[in-house]
This record gives structure tokens, C-alpha cells and sequence, in this order.
């Protein structure tokens, strides 16, 4: 049997919402992002009312937890899929900062905490790993961060970059040693109005329409030895363990869209002659497929917060069959549902503008970032449990210290995507 990483030690859990506390007010505050939804789409762009009504209803702080603490996993699950039910580029934006914030608080640096003081409170980050030839195989980045007496000095670009143009700071990951190894990337804050850096493109994108995402350069961008994040060649493990995090949170985002497709199927089907109750007698073949859509979409539940529970439980990262696991079958359930609805549907839920329709676009990108769904299964294939003994689903977990697994593990992460807000978080 192939051993697996330790799971990292995390902080104790912060002292905020509790899972049904968080439930309870993510759903009301969905019931004021389901107006903004179709316009955020049309638009191509967030509507400046999103940003206040995040600040106002204390979402920020909600996602992110209280200073000292570290968040929740199930929470922040719950937030994502209460989020992407109604608007999917939404909860991504939510989705990057959650994301990031982890990899900030992993670190642990002063700068490092300040900034997740700031996004407590508002302030919107960009991560920047991909690059166009550096997607999957993260040592093949080019990007560099040459030491310079107090400072570095990075060169390079990015590539397919969330939050491109919105973001006042970016951690971007950059070559601070030439040899290809995990100890050669390093992490830097870089703030948006640095001399050197600009954003010369944004993608049009399939889908996620309103989430930014384009291109970074770094033209000799001169950044203090305080903007290291973590310590010199911590880039690599930084970002496999931030990852582990991630993944189930996507898997959240898709969870949301199939379970948001499935509630306008249903409002649709509703709206017709007869209702709901024509499933069960003239459109009984159409009705098995709504069951189905039910199944799937109850499996990924349980799968979802069964790991992000256990994770929250023992103060860990999720195991990485796991993390990879509720990424890969709640996105592919995403698809499903919502190529089976769009079916049952019918012209309805073909028609532009239609919540169908949207939701068919959005869905795809959630099977490719954070690592394409055939990158999920090879991890899985790389680090099988043993589905034996009182731990259950937890694998077997050898005694290799952090670092020599980080420097032995798989880099095939997968990061880029030729579409759809991350890429990069």
C-alpha cells in the first residue's frame, strides 16, 4: 500500500460560527446575492453592491474566523455552497480568499498575519502560481526572485490569475534558486501598485463570468526581504499544503451549482401544468432522473462534510485522497446534474439568460482548476487508503516528517486551466 504524507497540525479552531450557525446565515445571505446573480453574469463584472453587502453582513469575518484561531473547514464549505447556488463566480471570489487566507496563516510570518487581518476585514488578494508553461508541473516556473542587499527583485509572468486587476496585494510564487527542486520557489507579497507590475490582459472567459482573471507581469518589481512569506524555498510546500485546503472547497463550489441547477429544475418543472406531480405519472422517466439528480447530489453532501468534518475534528489538513476525492465527485456530480436538468428541462432552461443556462457554463471550470480531475484520481491512485480498522476512511499515515514528504511528493498539481478563474485562487 502506498504511504501518504503526514496531515499538517493546524491551530486550534477559531471561536466563530459553528456549522448550523454558518448555514443559517450563508442561506440569508444568498437570498441577497440570488437579484445580483444574473447581472454579475450579463455584465462580465461584480457589481460594486456585492462588496458592501460582504462588508455589511459580515461575511469576511464569518469565512475567515477570529484572529488566533484557524477556520473552519465545514464552514467554509457551507459558505461556498450556499454561495454558488445563487452565484458561482461569487462564491470562487469567496472561495480564493478562503484559500488564501490558509496559506497566509500556514506561514505564519508577521506580514503574513497582518494581511489576514485585512482580509477579516475586506481586502481582496491575488495568488499567483500558474504560469503559461507552468501548470501542472510547478517546477517548471520561470518567474524569479533575485535577493538584492534588504530587497528582492522579481521578473517574470503569471498566468490565468483570479482576481486580476481587483486585488490590492498578490502572493506570487517565484524561483529563488535555479536547480529543480521543491526548496527553489519561494512566496512574496507583492501590492498591486508596485513599479514594475502590470496586468496587461483579462481572459473572456466560457463561464465565471464576473470573476476577473488575466494575465501578471513583474518587470524588475522590487519588493522588501519582510514580503517573504514563510522562509526561502517554502514555496512548493506552502502550495501543496494550501491544496489539500482548497480542493474540498471547490468541491463545495460544485456542490452549490448542482444543487442550485436541481432547485431550478425544479422551480421550472414546477411552473408547468400539473407541477411537480406530473414525475410521478406522464413524465415518470423524467421523474427517475430527478431522483437520480437527488441521489448524486445527497452522496456529495456526505461526502463533502464527512471529510471537512473529520479534518476540523483533529486539527488537520484533510488527507490527500480525501481532499482530492470531494473535489473530483462533487464537481463531476456538478456536470451531471446539470447536463441532466438542462435535459429534463428543456427549451426553458436553454434559453439565455435562463438560471440553467449559467449555471451549464459556470460548472465545467470547477472539473479543471485546482487541479483537473484526472490529476485528482492519479493522487488518489498515489496515496490509497486502506479502508480498514476504527479509522474508517482515514488512510494509513506513515512517519515521514513534513518536508521530505513535500520534497518526495507528486508536483503534478494542475493549477493552470485554460478557462475560469483559478487557476490561481
Amino acid at each position: 500500500m502506498t504511504s501518504v504524507p503526514p496531515r499538517r497540525r493546524l491551530a486550534g479552531p477559531s471561536p466563530g460560527e459553528d456549522l448550523a450557525s454558518a448555514r443559517v446565515h450563508a442561506e440569508s445571505f444568498r437570498r441577497l446575492l440570488d437579484p445580483l446573480a444574473a447581472g454579475h453574469d450579463r455584465n462580465e463584472r461584480f457589481s460594486p453592491r456585492l462588496l458592501t453587502l460582504l462588508k455589511e453582513q459580515g461575511v469576511w469575518s464569518a469565512v475567515h474566523g477570529s484572529a488566533g484561531g484557524h477556520p473552519s473547514l465545514a464552514v467554509q464549505c457551507a459558505w461556498a455552497e450556499a454561495l454558488a447556488a445563487a452565484c458561482p463566480a461569487t462564491a470562487i471570489l469567496v472561495q480564493s480568499q478562503m484559500t488564501l487566507a490558509h496559506t497566509l496563516a500556514l506561514a505564519g510570518t508577521p506580514s503574513a498575519r497582518a494581511l489576514v487581518d485585512e482580509m477579516r476585514r475586506g481586502a481582496i488578494t491575488g495568488w499567483g502560481l500558474t504560469e503559461a508553461d507552468a501548470g501542472s508541473d510547478v517546477l517548471s516556473m520561470r518567474s524569479t526572485a533575485t535577493r538584492d542587499g534588504d530587497s528582492y527583485i522579481i521578473n517574470g509572468s503569471k498566468r490565468f490569475i483570479s482576481n486580476a486587476g481587483m486585488a490590492t496585494q498578490y502572493l506570487i510564487f517565484a524561483r529563488t534558486a535555479p536547480e529543480r527542486s521543491s526548496r527553489a520557489i519561494s512566496g512574496f507579497l507583492v501590492p498591486a501598485d508596485a513599479d514594475g507590475f502590470s496586468i496587461p490582459r483579462h481572459e473572456r472567459k466560457l463561464g465565471l463570468r464576473a470573476s476577473p482573471t488575466g494575465d501578471l507581469i513583474f518587470d524588475d518589481v522590487r519588493v522588501r526581504a519582510d514580503a517573504l512569506i514563510g522562509g526561502v524555498g517554502d514555496g512548493v510546500s506552502l502550495a501543496l499544503n494550501t491544496l489539500q485546503w482548497s480542493r474540498p472547497l471547490i468541491g463545495a463550489v460544485g456542490l452549490g451549482i448542482a444543487r442550485g441547477a436541481y432547485e431550478a429544475l425544479c422551480d421550472l418543472i414546477g411552473s408547468e401544468p400539473g407541477g411537480v406531480s406530473v414525475l410521478s405519472g406522464a413524465r415518470q422517466d423524467d421523474g427517475h432522473g430527478v431522483a437520480d439528480l437527488v441521489i448524486e447530489i445527497a452522496a456529495a453532501r456526505s461526502l463533502l462534510y464527512d471529510v471537512a468534518r473529520r479534518a476540523d475534528e483533529e486539527g488537520t489538513l484533510p488527507a490527500v485522497w480525501e481532499a482530492s476525492a470531494s473535489k473530483t465527485f462533487c464537481t463531476d456530480v456538478a456536470m451531471r446534474v446539470v447536463c441532466e436538468a438542462l435535459v429534463i428541462g428543456g427549451r426553458a432552461a436553454v434559453k439565455p439568460g435562463a438560471r440553467l443556462e449559467r449555471y451549464f457554463r459556470d460548472a465545467k471550470v470547477t472539473q479543471i482548476f485546482e487541479g483537473t480531475n484526472q490529476i485528482q484520481r492519479n493522487a488518489i491512485v498515489k496515496n490509497l487508503p486502506t479502508f480498514s480498522g476504527e479509522v474508517g476512511l482515514v488512510p494509513a499515515q506513515s512517519a515521514v516528517p513534513l518536508k521530505a514528504a513535500v520534497a518526495a511528493a507528486d508536483l503534478s498539481m494542475s493549477v493552470a486551466e485554460p478557462v475560469g478563474p483559478r487557476v490561481d485562487p
